[in-house]
């Protein structure tokens, strides 16, 4: 077995402390190929904790012709296509992505090192395995950037994602709310500012509503505070150890926080390596569910991806068995008002894609149900029945000021930024109730009369101060288990 790596900024050294880490390991799973340090590292203790009925060949007996891919699809065969200018298959982008897990997680490298010594009739090894899974990651954020990848190669990737997940929670259904981060944020007289932790706020909000509701979520790529940071700075405990406790806290406070730290490790790579990589894709798209758990999601997405995409991937990912799609929202919020917008016109909602997350101007949103992709639509603050000064939902962004407006949003002393809350929130409430109904489209949008009702009720949810009082109570119940 190799030595495991600590990542630093200066590159790869043996990590003395390794003989701590073997020592809490014992009667554990092992996991973690790559050792970070930080708050990271807390998170990776958690996750051997958390491994102990992890198995490999059981995820990837969940795919049918999983392994047979792995054999199939060397690097070099998926680099020479990209590079040539073609789109992966499903098979080949699963098997791309594979390497990225083969680099971080130990066992599922011990279960598919001879499924790759096939593909490249020599012996993988683990340097192989960091090697490979670094020029993918590198390939397809090219290919993303400067092409644009497509919703086979986002399911592919995401199938692989979710096999790399340590826990499977199994709840019967859930809403989900998660975002790729890493946006361009609102720029004002020059300079650039960030806003509430919105999906993060609206997971509480839809919990206030009696849903089950969890967020996925990371520490901050372009904003000061990410979500992981959010919840931490109101005094929550995102580093639990056990099944056990994550569902005793979700129990008690009707909300779960997920860390993809703590239950994954293929977002160890991106941090060995230190450059944007496609794990703002595979990330959010890889909760700890099991796959028959009945998932509503809303996700945010910045410019590099357009929302259909995703929207599509998400029909796929239910069509091949690895989720249940109850409806999900894909969202990405532009920086212009015009109605006569075109949702469908990739290169502009690239060029004004400024949030992942609904805007104040505008938004494109693309929505799924199961197996059916049902389209993209543009969205403005009026489909909600209200109107948002952009400026108001402004924030510092620094820790300080956007923990500020986080507390002034869930206690209602800030009115634009409530409403600019609920407006968010009421999205995947829309899918939860309306998703799966015919009349949730009418004369090719959004059925608006849905969108205000969701609205209204999400507000009332946060001006009553049951958003406020759940994050409470998570705080409190995440606490007892530190």
């Amino acid at each position: 077995m190799a030595p495991t790596m600590l990542c630093t900024g200066w590159g790869f050294f043996i990590a003395h402390e390794q003989f701590e880490i073997e020592t809490r390991r014992k009667n554990m799973k092992h996991m973690s190929r790559i050792i970070l340090d930080g708050p990271r590292r807390e998170k990776q203790l958690a996750r051997e904790a958390l491994a102990v009925g992890y198995n490999a060949r059981v995820r990837l007996a969940e795919l049918p012709g999983a392994y047979e891919a792995l054999e199939r699809y060397s690097l070099g065969m998926i680099d020479r296509k990209v590079k040539h200018g073609q789109d992966l298959t499903f098979e080949e982008a699963f098997s791309g992505m594979a390497y990225v897990v083969a680099a971080t997680n130990e066992c599922f490298f011990e279960a598919t090192a001879p499924a790759f010594s096939t593909a490249y009739r020599s012996p993988f090894t683990p340097e192989k395995a960091v090697a490979c899974g670094t020029a993918f990651m590198q390939l397809m954020a090219a290919k993303e950037s400067f092409k644009h990848l497509t919703a086979e190669e986002v399911a592919g990737i995401a199938a692989a994602s979710l096999m790399d997940t340590v826990i499977r929670l199994d709840p019967a259904s859930v809403v989900e709310t998660s975002g790729m981060g890493g946006d361009v944020g609102f720029v004002h007289n020059g300079v650039i500012k960030k806003t509430i932790n919105v999906s993060t706020l609206s997971a509480l909000v839809l919990a206030a509503l009696g849903l089950p509701v969890a967020k996925h979520g990371s520490y901050g790529n372009t904003s000061a505070v990410g979500s992981t940071e959010a919840i931490e700075l109101f005094g929550a405990n995102t580093t639990l150890r056990s099944i056990e406790q994550v569902e005793r806290v979700w129990r008690n406070s009707h909300f779960a926080f997920l860390d993809a730290h703590w239950c994954k490790t293929i977002h160890d790579l991106s941090h060995l390596i230190m450059m944007e990589t496609i794990n703002h894709v595979a990330g959010p798209m890889s909760a700890p569910f099991a796959p028959r758990t009945s998932i509503t999601k809303l996700m945010g997405v910045n410019e590099k991806v357009h929302p259909s995409v995703i929207a599509r991937a998400y029909a796929l990912l239910h069509e091949k068995g690895l989720q249940r799609n109850a409806g999900v929202a894909i969202v990405c919020g532009l920086d212009i008002e015009s109605p006569h917008t075109d949702p469908y016109d990739l290169p502009m909602v690239r060029e004004h894609t400024i949030v992942d997350e609904l805007s104040p101007f505008s938004s494109v949103v693309a929505i799924a149900h199961q197996d059916m992709y049902r389209g993209s639509f543009l969205v403005t603050p009026g489909d909600f029945g209200i109107t948002i000064p952009p400026t108001s939902v402004h924030v510092v962004n620094d820790k300080e000021h956007i923990l500020a407006a986080n507390q002034r949003t869930l206690q209602n002393t800030d009115e634009h930024l409530v409403n600019y809350l609920a407006m968010n929130a009421a999205l995947p409430l829309f899918m939860h109730r309306y998703g799966d109904r015919a009349d949730c489209v009418v004369r090719n949008q959004l059925n608006t009369v849905y969108l205000q009702e969701c609205f209204l009720a999400c507000k009332q949810a946060i001006t009553s101060g049951g958003a406020w009082n759940v994050l409470q109570q998570h705080v409190l119940e995440s606490q007892k288990e530190a």
